[in-house]
């Protein structure tokens, strides 16, 4: 269905929100099409943010989040991509912002998908087809950063 696909990672450069203490609360483990359904539909995750803050419509650490319109986008091209909301909190600047943790399919069961995930070792690829990289960058998406095959 889809062709090519680019290495989705967060832009570098821009003070971004740095989630912490979320041991415990989201398993990642769980974070699978398998699994999803027994992660809380809704989280609530401790941010610390600095001055200047960027608030991207995509971060990759500590596992894919994406902002409502980047969500809307996907949904766009995969309507039936669960979703689990997660709201990101600042209790010490009291800001918070409501970001959506997409649940990917692993390895070679996503190469029919916009998004995927490759497990390799103690890391993980997130994979994206090009048709919806465009799709985000043509409608303001910030945050992203693509790198191709070697």
């Amino acid at each position: 269905m889809y062709k090519n696909y680019l290495t989705l990672t967060t832009q570098k450069g821009n003070p971004l929100p740095q989630i912490i203490n979320w041991y415990g609360k989201l398993d990642v483990r769980k974070l699978n099409r398998q699994d999803y359904k027994d992660i809380p539909r809704r989280l609530l995750l401790e941010m610390r943010t600095g001055r200047d803050i960027v608030y991207p419509d995509i971060m990759v650490e500590p596992v894919l989040m994406v902002s409502g319109e980047a969500m809307e986008i996907i949904k766009l091209y995969d309507s039936r991509m669960p979703f689990i909301f997660v709201a990101l909190f600042d209790t010490q600047k009291e800001e918070n912002r409501s970001y959506y943790c997409p649940v990917l399919a692993e390895g070679n069961d996503g190469q029919e998908e916009v998004l995927y995930m490759v497990k390799r070792l103690n890391e993980h690829e997130i994979k994206i087809c090009e048709e919806l990289v465009e799709s985000l960058l043509s409608r303001g998406a910030i945050g992203l950063e693509l790198k191709t095959e070697n």
